[in-house]
């Protein structure tokens, strides 16, 4: 047999399930897509395999069938619907106990439209692999030719390269969060109480809007975004305290040797830095460049990150427990619009829409379809505030 063994960047995604839809006017035939679908991962067998807990790794002989695609007639559903609600919800936990597939695909034939839903495993992808699937998946679709991501996890840092002593020693020299059990009871009540408050809050923000901020600050897409994000949000918190931006970046290219065609999870939240309310969109913009641009203490952050983790230790490198609050002091973003998920093409034009992931992170960058607007999507406790009059 061979193995994929998880990384703890993969451990930590263990129980969470990454996924994504399209709607489409039209789509080929469910042979078509399912042909092109085995090609696809026939890259990437580990994904045909199952996961083994006890060995922490996907193990396979490489004898296994692709997965199925299974074709729905729900033609008396339509394209505005959750498409996730309209297929079984992914057994995360039939995952980790080795019964179900790494992932799972279904074609659906709407009333007014056809739609395809892939969801699965984070353990063994993050966002940018997954989107970077699927739209290697759209081009053998196609009949184009792709060039496969590379699966090699030796790419990800060995967590024992550092002793439990001289982790801990250098997260506590860099000044890491300890995470204790009062701190952990708090963490855990107020991820809880966020979950709960299931209505979102979107923004639409136009592109030329997004660009003439841009000229106005001299600052890049990204940094506009979070700085009218968060300015929309202190605004209706009334409050002018500092914040502490923390947001989730692909390292690839960027850490460690890692290449920008990596297949798997390389992508990680990062302490952009603290700010007054009043600074605008060039003094993240600054920060963020300044901090991706330092390969070294990128790749510092993620040997300690993977070996804290592997041996345990309660250390996180910035304070958890002041996110997911009424009023929080750190302020966590998700910028989606990279992996460009409205711009995938199966033959038909691009997708009518491209349906977000509903994930429960603060505040999330999306855009549904090619040349729409951006959409602004708080969540939880920001989600409740927006919304107030």
């Amino acid at each position: 047999m061979k193995e994929w063994k998880l990384s703890p960047l993969d451990t930590f995604c263990l129980g969470m399930t990454i996924k994504g839809a399209w709607i489409y006017s039209e789509l080929p035939s469910a042979k078509q897509l399912y042909t092109s679908l085995e090609q696809t991962l026939r890259q990437y067998p580990h994904l045909l395999g199952h996961y083994d807990e006890k060995s922490k790794a996907v193990l396979w002989s490489g004898n296994e069938s692709c997965i199925e695609l299974l074709e729905l007639d729900l033609r008396d559903h339509s394209s505005s619907e959750d498409m996730y609600s309209l297929v079984p919800k992914y057994d995360i936990n039939g995952f980790k106990s080795g019964k179900t597939p790494a992932l799972q695909a279904y074609l659906l034939r709407l009333k007014d439209s056809s739609a395809l839903v892939l969801q699965g495993a984070h353990a063994l992808m993050d966002g940018v692999s997954f989107y970077s699937l699927v739209r290697e998946w759209g081009k053998r679709t196609m009949g184009e030719q792709t060039e496969p991501m590379k699966t090699d996890q030796s790419l990800i840092p060995d967590p024992d390269s550092l002793s439990e002593k001289q982790t801990l020693a250098a997260v506590q020299q860099r000044g890491w969060c300890k995470i204790g059990f009062k701190s952990l009871i708090k963490m855990m009540f107020n991820m809880a109480a966020s979950s709960r408050i299931k209505d979102t809050f979107t923004l639409n923000l136009p592109w030329e809007e997004i660009e003439k901020m841009k000229k106005e600050s001299g600052a890049g897409t990204n940094a506009v975004l979070c700085n009218y994000a968060i300015g929309q949000l202190i605004a209706k918190l009334g409050k002018e305290d500092p914040y502490t931006l923390i947001q989730v970046a692909d390292l690839r290219g960027r850490a460690c040797e890692v290449g920008e065609n990596f297949m798997g999870n390389f992508s990680q939240a990062l302490n952009i830095g603290s700010f007054q309310s009043t600074d605008g969109a060039a003094e993240i913009d600054a920060k963020a460049r300044k901090l991706l641009e330092h390969k070294e203490f990128l790749t510092e952050q993620v040997q300690l990150s993977v070996s804290a983790s592997h041996h345990s230790l309660p250390y996180y490198y910035f304070n958890a427990c002041e996110m997911n609050t009424p009023k929080p002091s750190l302020i966590y973003i998700n910028n989606q619009l990279k992996l460009r998920a409205c711009e995938i093409e199966f033959g038909s034009g691009m997708p009518l829409r491209a349906q977000q992931a509903m994930l429960p992170d603060m505040i999330k960058f999306w855009q549904s379809q090619a040349g729409g607007p951006v959409e602004i999507i708080y969540s939880g406790f920001a989600a409740r505030t927006m919304a107030k009059d």
